[in-house]
């Protein structure tokens, strides 16, 4: 009998690894039409030029995989995670490609670029980003693709 050896590329990525990248704090701003979220993202970045793309990342991994909390004097409700964390490692390849491409970029918008707020820190800059993000939509892009299950599979 033979070793089988798995090897990954340096592309992809475990769970823990896009955590620990996209780590991020969220603060509800607001809500827009039904299922579309005005939030802050505040990630921790070693430039104080704003990286606007990771705090784009940033903002989706949290709606998929953290979720956004409550801010009842904002009309925001919590919001759980789309998924868990076993979702993105059975479908590793998925959101490796899903993050990498930009795909995910179609959910995401910047709401306002230049209301930025940078706050220097021990080891960086704090970014805060304003961001909006069709969370309904994410989440029917799940079920479409397989990731999720949808209301109708129980059913």
């Amino acid at each position: 009998m033979g070793a089988t050896t798995i090897s990954y590329s340096q592309k992809e990525k475990k769970y823990n690894d896009y955590e620990s990248i996209y780590n991020a704090q969220v603060e509800c701003l607001g809500t827009g039409t039904k299922g579309v979220f005005v939030f802050k993202v505040f990630t921790t970045q070693k430039r104080r030029k704003p990286d606007f793309e990771k705090s784009k990342r940033a903002a989706i991994f949290s709606v998929l995989f953290n979720g956004i909390p409550g801010v009842p004097s904002t009309g925001c409700i919590t919001q759980p995670p789309i998924l868990n964390s076993d979702d993105f490692e059975k479908n590793q390849e998925y959101f490796n490609d899903f993050f990498e491409s930009g795909k995910f970029s179609q959910f995401i918008s910047l709401a306002d670029q230049a209301n930025t707020d940078v706050f220097k820190m021990k080891k960086g800059y704090q970014i805060g980003l304003s961001v909006t993000v069709r969370r309904d939509d994410l989440a029917k892009k799940m079920e479409q693709d397989g990731i999720r299950k949808g209301l109708g599979n129980y059913f």
